[in-house]
Parts: C-alpha cells; sequence; structure tokens
C-alpha cells in the first residue's frame, strides 16, 4: 500500500481555517472523491495545544514508537462506505526522537545519549510577549554557525553537553537530561506567544539554565551585531525539539520516496535522514510526505496561494499513485489530528461520489 501523508499543520491555525471556506480544492477533492475513512485520531479538547503534531504522532505510531501501533495493510479495518465505523486512535504520543534519528543519519555516534534538534532561532520582544519568527527565515551561513558554537563550547564542555552545528539551519545536541523533555516543532510556536511551546517541568530545567547562558554570550557576538547592521535578524536563541533515544529494535517501515524540500519542517527532514539509515522491517510500504510552507506569519493572500499550491501538488501525487498501485492511503493531518482515508482504483467508476478537500482539512 502507497501512502501519502499531507502535513497542513505548518499552515494551520484560525486564518487557515478562514481561507479554506473560501479556497474549496477542487483538484484534491476530485482525487479524494471516491475515498473512504479507515482510521482516525480521537479529537481531544485543546488537541491543537499537544505537543507533537497530528502529523508527528501518526509518524511515531506508525514506527510503533506510542501506545498504540498502525496496523499493517492486511489488518486496517475497511468499511464498505465513508459512513461506517472507523477504528478511532487516542493520540498517546508525546515525544517524537528526531534528534536522535537526524544524529543517526549523519553518521554521529548517539553514545546511547537522548538527542534533541536545537535549531537556530530569532525571539523578538512584543509588548506582552516573545515572539518567534521562522527559524528557516534566519539563513545562517555556515561560517556563523561555527563561530556561535565556538562561542558557547565552553558552556556546554562544561556542564556535559554534545553540540554539533554541521547543519547550519538545525544543530544537533545531546545530554543524559533531555530523555523526558517534552518539546514542540517551531511551526507550532511561530506568531504565538512562545512561553505555551517552551520546553517546561524539572526535566527541562538543565536545558533552561544553559539556553540562557548562550543567549547571554550571543547577545553582543559580533555574527549578530553584523546582521544587526546588514538588516537581518539575530541568532538570539535555540529552539529545542524531537528529543529522545532510539529503541535498539527500531525498524523503519517505510520505502521513502523523495527528498524533504527545503521547506519541509525541520522534524521530518531529520526524520527521513535517519529513517533512511535503519534497517528495514518485514513488510516496508511507500510513503510520500506533502508538506505546505510555513505561513503562519503570513497574510490571507500568500495562504491562498498556500492552498492553491497545496491543492495542485496533493492531487498530482495522489494520481501518480493510483496510476502504479491498486489502492492509495491518504492520511490528512491538521493541527488538531489525522484522518487517514483509502482509495481504490477498482473504485473509479462511481463517478456520483464526491468528497470536499477543504472540508476534510478543516475537520483536522
Amino acid at each position: 500500500m502507497h501512502t501519502v501523508l499531507i502535513d497542513a499543520a505548518p499552515a494551520a491555525g484560525s486564518t487557515w481555517q478562514q481561507a479554506l471556506v473560501l479556497n474549496t480544492m477542487p483538484q484534491l477533492s476530485r482525487s479524494l472523491r471516491l475515498a473512504e475513512v479507515i482510521q482516525q485520531e480521537a479529537l481531544l479538547e485543546g488537541a491543537e495545544a499537544a505537543w507533537l503534531t497530528p502529523a508527528e504522532r501518526w509518524v511515531c505510531l506508525a514506527l510503533g514508537l506510542g501506545t498504540q501501533t498502525i496496523a499493517a495493510e492486511a489488518a486496517i479495518t475497511k468499511p464498505t462506505t465513508i459512513a461506517d465505523s472507523v477504528r478511532e486512535l487516542a493520540p498517546g504520543v508525546e515525544r517524537g526522537p528526531w534528534g536522535a534519528l537526524a544524529a543517526l543519519g549523519a553518521g554521529t555516534d548517539l553514545r546511547g545519549l537522548p538527542w534533541g534538534l536545537a535549531l537556530p532561532a530569532h525571539l523578538e520582544l512584543g509588548r506582552e510577549s516573545l515572539s518567534l519568527a521562522d527559524p528557516t527565515a534566519l539563513l545562517l551561513t555556515n561560517e556563523e554557525a561555527q563561530a556561535l558554537l565556538s562561542a558557547v563550547q565552553p558552556l556546554t564542555s562544561e556542564a556535559g553537553w554534545f553540540l554539533d552545528a554541521r547543519e547550519p539551519a538545525c544543530w544537533l545536541v545531546a545530554h543524559p537530561s533531555l530523555a523526558e523533555v517534552v518539546t514542540a516543532d517551531p511551526a507550532r510556536a511561530i506568531a504565538r506567544n512562545v512561553a505555551t511551546w517552551m520546553p517546561a517541568g524539572a526535566a527541562a530545567r538543565p536545558w533552561r539554565q544553559l539556553l540562557t547562558e548562550i543567549q547571554m554570550v550571543w547577545q553582543h557576538h559580533p555574527v549578530n551585531e553584523a546582521r544587526v547592521r546588514a538588516g537581518q535578524p539575530e541568532a538570539n536563541t535555540l529552539w529545542l525539539h524531537g528529543c529522545g533515544t532510539l529503541p535498539a529494535d527500531l525498524r523503519n517501515p517505510f520505502l521513502l520516496l523523495g527528498e524533504p524540500p527545503a521547506h519541509a519542517t525541520a522534524w521530518w527532514r531529520a526524520a527521513n535522514s535517519g529513517l533512511a539509515v535503519l534497517p528495514a522491517s518485514r513488510r516496508p510500504h511507500q510513503l510520500q510526505v506533502v508538506q505546505p510552507r510555513t505561513t503562519r506569519e503570513a497574510g490571507s493572500h500568500m495562504l491562498k496561494g498556500t492552498i492553491e499550491g497545496l491543492d495542485q501538488l496533493a492531487a498530482d501525487v495522489i494520481e501518480r499513485a493510483l496510476q502504479d498501485h491498486a489502492g492509495v492511503r491518504v492520511v490528512l493531518a491538521g493541527e488538531r489530528r489525522w484522518i487517514a482515508l483509502e482509495l481504490r482504483r477498482a473504485r473509479r467508476w462511481q463517478f456520483w461520489r464526491r468528497a470536499d478537500a477543504h472540508v476534510l482539512l478543516g475537520l483536522v
């Protein structure tokens, strides 16, 4: 079974929901008109405030890292119509080990430690709170990243932290204290009060202490002073995400299709790189991930373009998959939950059936 994961979370939010009402996504609706819902994540109160996005939770479940495991093709509940009973899964996942997967993909010795992603980012002080700018817009050069890293290495080494900045936009961090730290992808926090999304609790205290010291060192660092003079945002924080360890018996259940584009979320780029070097499971299935650009800071005109681009791209991916496979599973993941649908090429004669993609995306 070929799976297409459509992750709309980078563009989700109240403005996204309003824009969906005006943009019916006709191409994706045409592709999904014969779809049958086969699984869905339970919708909980406050689900949009969960640490992991629904797409992250779906990948974790597919990897067997959650309290539930997404069944293999033969075991999935297959109702005869979209109105039939649907297998509902509880979220049950708080952490995704994206840092450890990224380190594995980079050929780094995991040393038996928990790893995380540490993304250089820019925090802006507003009237009442701090706001996070999109980390992908920082565009640190390799030279800038290495200079910033060198300035804080005495701090990290003394406290037993390992920090790796070989990828300027996505650093890696390792420390025993990260095993239980719960974090959120930066796409969750963009254009929102970051206090809600920063690691909290006793487990994250060592990281918060280190980060405070790093921010003090970087405050007047030559790299940042030069960026300010050039009209560029400062790198004044590291956004932590994807902490945890990898189970020794973890296998890759996917045959990954295509490389993540430059605008893909940090967690998916990290997961993709690590999964590619993991041993394959016995019955791997093809997976293709479609993500729009992060648009939380964008106006309605940019959202319209994002929705139109997602409509065309997702429909093209699904149609190509149906040319090569008798069935395709489509997972729609938004900000609150995910819904899995099944398409069968043999059903295409049922021309009277329809599905509205913008309505389905509004449900997630």
